[in-house]
């Protein structure tokens, strides 16, 4: 593309992106922007064309050119817009060559191990990795209470599955919550019972009266950024809930998902308040890491690791 026409390019570009000739717009014709940029009709054919071939324009017989439309146009326009409906990270913030990078040198490192049936809590140095992460989140579990799996959702579809110590089989889950753990335990045919969270918070003589005549297995809470209020729990709320949750021999299932969005150095997960014993902290990383890998990691009680064990 010469100068010439990669400039007139990015000017009609750029008053398209701006908003200065809005959707279903039509465009000058040739001839105008002809004599607009002083050169031949050739070249603003070629420049029509170039737009065309990015999806910004479309040609009508016997009509001119007009802009696409809003709906068409958003996924590719160079605008700011940023999508909090699907929480995954923005694709061009992704170090594609350096994630290839580790990938190959991974590949070089267990090509003995990789290709074969690998521990099903994951793999052991990875783990200890992690351990040195949840520490940081003030949760310090061993390496044998750490299991890996292929993104939160199959933990999720596991834990709703799976029998627990406390020999209940009922599940709680707060009003709103995250659709794709009300998705595994539809999917089951759990028995599922609803609590109302909204922005003030919970109904804590309602989860008590849950906890103590429900046969509750496990209450699911999102404490921090909830999905999708937004809100967080105070450090008041998380240690009464780990409190109660001894109290009546009830697990939480933390799923703490935006951990890695935490400012605030002194906001600690549910396990960190003497709940360790029924508490199974869950972590994502699909959003500060590559989605594709479907990466997540749980912190479990002892009293569970023999049944995650089995079931995983």
């Amino acid at each position: 593309m010469s100068n010439k026409k990669e400039s007139i390019v990015e000017i009609i570009r750029s008053e398209i992106v701006d908003g200065l000739i809005g959707p279903g717009e039509k465009l000058p014709s040739i001839r105008k922007q002809s004599e607009r940029f002083g050169c031949s009709l050739n070249t603003i054919i070629g420049v029509y064309q170039e737009l065309e071939d990015q999806y910004l324009i479309y040609s009508r017989p016997k009509s001119g050119y007009f802009v696409v439309a809003k709906e068409a146009l958003l996924p590719l326009l160079e605008t700011k817009r940023i999508d909090f409906a699907s929480a995954a990270p923005d694709s061009s913030s992704i170090p594609q060559a350096e994630f290839r990078q580790c990938m190959n040198k991974a590949l070089e490192l267990f090509e003995a191990s990789i290709f074969t049936y690998a521990d099903p809590q994951g793999l052991l140095s990875l783990r200890q990795e992690l351990i040195k992460l949840f520490q940081k989140q003030q949760v310090f579990p061993s390496p044998e209470q750490v299991f890996i799996y292929s993104g939160a959702q199959q933990a999720l579809h596991l834990l709703a599955g799976m029998p627990f110590p406390n020999g209940k089989s009922n599940i709680l889950v707060e009003q709103p919550t995250y659709w794709g753990m009300l998705a595994a335990l539809k999917t089951q045919n759990q028995t599922v019972i609803g609590i109302e969270r909204t922005q003030e918070g919970m109904d804590w003589v309602a989860l008590e009266r849950h906890f103590q005549s429900n046969m509750i297995k496990f209450f699911y809470t999102i404490p921090r950024f909830h999905n999708p209020l937004g809100t967080s729990y105070t450090a008041k709320d998380k240690q009464r809930l780990a409190e109660l949750a001894k109290a009546y021999d009830v697990y939480i299932v933390e799923d703490d998902y935006l951990a890695d969005l935490e400012t605030n150095s002194k906001a600690d997960p549910i396990h960190a308040y003497h709940g360790a014993s029924h508490v199974i902290y869950l972590r994502s990383f699909s959003k500060v890491l590559l989605p594709g890998l479907r990466i997540a990691a749980a912190v479990v009680p002892d009293s569970l690791i023999p049944l995650m064990q089995w079931h995983k």
